[in-house]
């Protein structure tokens, strides 16, 4: 009896919590969700997948907790969902890039223990909305399509986040043209800076659909994470895509201290993927962007916190891939 079929007879280990479901759709879908001192958000990331696990629209709920210390284990147990344990290195303290590739080693050990045909990759201060389900799978009649981004809304809790999220409403605005095949000067010009001049849009953030075959024949994440999956992918001949109007909330980073790690981590992850030089050399250009965007948006939202917000948010992105750079040239992570 194989792996698969003995986890549907219900073979599942102590500490594990299962609810089994009827699947309907043809093509089974597993959601991996990493935590790591997630009590805060994940009671609702769970929340919002129960009533596509009920319906069996959803398969399996795997999350992959890296050593916890603030009760995030013990809501999980409360939910229908396979935990596990991460089997990789407690301490990555060593490296920022390290670290960051510790959660899509997590990812790795969640969708290897697995069954659906697609793995949807949720971040744990995500949320699905309604009808996420079956409208995610139609994207999948397209056979060469391999990763499907879903473009988050902004979950707000703070002035900052609001900010956030109307910024992300303008590259979704964005996306959107640019995926009809727009030839507008400005939009080519948008499509280089933004995604690096790659050939092919790549799909990441924190919802993405992959299928599981996609992930198989490239053996999981790199260390440029998401994103790798999808520009090793169009090497491959396959196709990644954005669906815009996705219905998923996405908490965005509460303070300029932690977006700003955050964009300097973004920086240091762009250095490892396989795009060469670009990034360097497209950087200058997205910072000059972002001024623009910011006094655009401040004065289309009346609000003075996009001077400030992406502009230095790109600064950190760009001091992050030049010490990303600076450290693969050494042959570190």
């Amino acid at each position: 009896m194989s792996r698969c079929e003995s986890r549907r007879e219900g073979s599942w280990a102590s500490n594990e919590v299962e609810a089994t479901f009827p699947v309907r759709s043809s093509l089974s879908v597993s959601v991996v969700i990493t935590t790591r001192n997630s009590a805060r958000t994940i009671g609702r990331c769970l929340e919002s997948l129960v009533p596509y696990q009920e319906r069996g629209e959803i398969s399996e709920v795997i999350v992959v907790d890296s050593h916890s210390a603030d009760g995030t284990v013990e809501i999980v147990r409360s939910y229908p969902v396979k935990l596990l344990l991460e089997e990789g290195v407690k301490d990555y303290s060593d490296s920022t890039i390290r670290a960051r590739y510790s959660t899509y080693q997590a990812l790795d050990q969640g969708w290897r223990n697995a069954c659906g045909d697609l793995v949807m990759f949720l971040d744990s201060d995500a949320y699905l909305g309604q009808d996420f389900f079956p409208q995610a799978l139609a994207f999948f009649v397209d056979e060469k399509l391999g990763v499907l981004g879903c473009w988050a809304k902004a979950w707000v809790s703070t002035p900052l986040t609001q900010t956030i999220g109307q910024i992300w409403a303008f590259h979704g605005e964005r996306l959107r043209i640019i995926q009809n095949n727009s030839h507008h000067p400005f939009d080519r010009l948008y499509r280089l800076v933004t995604f690096f001049g790659a050939k092919r849009l790549y799909a990441s953030g924190p919802c993405y659909i992959v299928r599981r075959s996609c992930l198989e024949l490239l053996g999981g994440h790199d260390v440029s994470g998401d994103v790798g999956i999808s520009l090793r992918l169009d090497e491959r001949g396959w196709r990644s895509w954005w669906w815009v109007d996705a219905p998923v909330c996405h908490l965005p980073k509460g303070d300029l201290r932690g977006l700003y790690r955050q964009h300097y981590l973004w920086g240091r992850a762009e250095a490892y993927a396989s795009m060469g030089a670009r990034p360097l050399v497209l950087h200058p250009l997205r910072i000059g962007g972002a001024v623009a965007l910011g006094v655009f948006l401040a004065v289309r939202y009346r609000a003075p916190r996009h001077l400030v917000a992406l502009p230095l948010a790109e600064v950190s992105s760009f001091a992050g891939c030049v010490a990303g750079l600076v450290a693969r040239a050494r042959g570190k992570l």
